[in-house]
């Protein structure tokens, strides 16, 4: 009996001991932390993960290449929360802005589910024997071993335009989201890869497949990425004669603001290829595109992402007594300034926060190459040479498709139109005659331009298309779901909208082309 009174005093004081833990932690929260509590991650934070490390206070920056120490997560970003509270936006540039964050979309699966994709599913392109120069490429040197090696195979797949692919080692969904903002925001040249991406994991955490989501240049990627080196080579060309990286970097600058126009519904806004194919772009096409010919004149220029009254992208650029900040998109006023160009992370406290891993970046103390430019007194006449793709008149109605949720059905009525010259359509890209789109990419595009420059519900546009062959093309896409990836994503994306029902009648022309009717309803 003295045993079992033994056994129920310690049970009892064990019990004791743990009421009087959890009284503890209920009223001191940091003492969980501090001995290793556990913490639950909601289904919420399991799709949207934030970076493994801790969160520095507003525009805090740390050497290239180290860690900062943890510190508290909720007063850092309480310090950041205030300072972008207390920002002054300049009325002239505010609105310019557009940076839209990356987008992780996960999915919890079973781990028999797991197991299978294992089996089945290859890794593609391991990356193993890249290398990437700490200097040109900083994001690949904030990142841990594992995801050093999610980076590599991230661009490998990307660049061999891999979309689907298991993760090269067991990664979690933090893992995975830093390294493939890492590659995003190193690499402007992989303007194919949407700041988007589709990943599912297990129960566990552990992620088991990843899916890259490519815009519409990667259809006919050759021809895309000839038209994109062309449009930086006409750039880096004025650069010929001059020596010192600060005078490539200010003709860079300066070219680049004369050759691109802000534009909130350009198509692709996210990607150097709009700022330099298109000639329209938000503040991520001028900083991605910045960014990417000054990489070809052999000058690091990063990209960073932060707060500017809204979310906004701008430059960090490397010259010979440091690091300057550089936001090309609030310089290209009328007439274009330098009010944002070689600053200092002083001149720019007052508008700009860096955020997520940008805050790791090098901070921006440079000054020799500060103030050196002086802004036009005279405000010059209109621009009217710069590029503005797009639509020169408003369509008079509008392609229709049906789609919902990844899936097409489209209808078409093939009743021969002899009026419909008279229809007022889209001015197109592309080579057919008479300016008629002759190729799927260009439709692709020509969609998403059409939607893109309207916010209505119910949204109509025409386009002609060559012959009755692209059509056939064009019907097998939405049939297969191609087009929901070819643009209608990435109008859902870039507008903030849910779904996109859309309907397509195809009517043949006497000339032997279509006339494609599309009317969509947007919610």
């Amino acid at each position: 009996m003295r045993i079992v009174e033994k056994v129920l005093y310690g049970f009892g004081g064990l019990l004791a001991l743990i009421l009087l833990f959890i009284a503890l932690c209920h009223y001191n929260p940091e003492l969980a932390v501090k001995l290793g509590a556990a913490i639950t991650v909601d289904a919420e934070e399991k799709t949207a993960p934030v970076p493994d490390r801790m969160a520095l206070a507003a525009n805090t920056t740390v050497t290239l290449g180290q860690l900062p120490a943890a510190e508290n997560t909720r007063s850092a970003e309480s310090a950041q929360d205030n300072a972008e509270e207390k920002l002054n936006i300049p009325g002239k540039v505010a609105g310019l802005t557009g940076y839209i964050p990356v987008k992780a979309t996960g999915t919890e699966i079973t781990q028999t589910k797991a197991d299978e994709i294992a089996a089945e599913l290859g890794k593609g392109e391991t990356g193993s024997g890249l290398t990437f120069d700490a200097e040109m490429y900083p994001y690949f040197e904030m990142l841990n071993d594992t995801q050093k090696s999610l980076y590599r195979q991230i661009y490998a797949n990307a660049d061999a335009q891999n979309k689907h692919f298991a993760p090269v080692t067991d990664i979690t969904a933090n893992d995975l989201k830093n390294a493939f903002t890492s590659v995003v925001n190193d690499h402007p040249e992989l303007f194919w890869v949407d700041t988007a991406y589709k990943y599912q994991y297990t129960p566990k955490g552990s992620v088991a497949d990843i899916t890259l989501v490519f815009n519409v240049t990667a259809n006919n990627l050759d021809a895309a990425k000839s038209e994109f080196e062309a449009a930086a080579k006409l750039i880096t060309d004025e650069t010929y004669g001059n020596y010192t990286d600060y005078d490539k970097e200010k003709i860079v600058h300066d070219t680049l603001i004369g050759k691109v126009k802000y534009d909130a519904n350009a198509p692709m806004n996210q990607s150097a290829y709009s700022a330099l194919v298109y000639g329209r772009t938000v503040c991520a096409g001028y900083a991605r595109a910045l960014q990417y010919v000054l990489q070809q004149l052999d000058i690091p220029c990063y990209y960073v992402t932060g707060y500017a009254g809204e979310n906004h992208a701008w430059n960090i650029v490397k010259l010979d007594d440091g690091y300057y900040n550089v936001d090309s998109t609030w310089d290209d006023t009328n007439p274009n300034t330098y009010d944002y160009f070689n600053c200092s992370d002083a001149d720019y406290a007052t508008d700009h926060v860096r955020r997520d891993l940008s805050i790791y970046l090098p901070p921006c103390n440079g000054n020799r190459y500060s103030g050196l430019e002086v802004n036009p007194s005279v405000t010059p006449p209109a621009d009217t040479t710069k590029p503005s793709a797009g639509t020169t008149t408003k369509p008079s109605t509008s392609t229709n498709t049906t789609t919902s949720t990844g899936t097409a059905n489209t209808t078409t009525n093939q009743t021969t139109a002899t009026n419909t010259e008279s229809i007022t359509v889209l001015t197109v890209r592309g080579g057919g005659d008479e300016h008629y789109i002759d190729n799927i990419g260009d439709y692709f595009n020509e969609c998403f331009g059409a939607m893109a420059d309207r916010d209505e519900e119910n949204i109509t546009f025409d386009l002609i298309i060559t012959d009755k062959k692209l059509w056939d093309s064009i019907y097998k896409a939405y049939d297969r779901g191609d087009c929901q990836e070819g643009y209608i994503d990435r109008y859902l994306v870039e507008k903030h909208k849910n779904a996109c029902s859309m309907h397509v009648e195809a009517v043949p022309r006497t000339d032997g082309s279509y006339l494609l009717r599309h009317s969509a309803v947007i919610s």
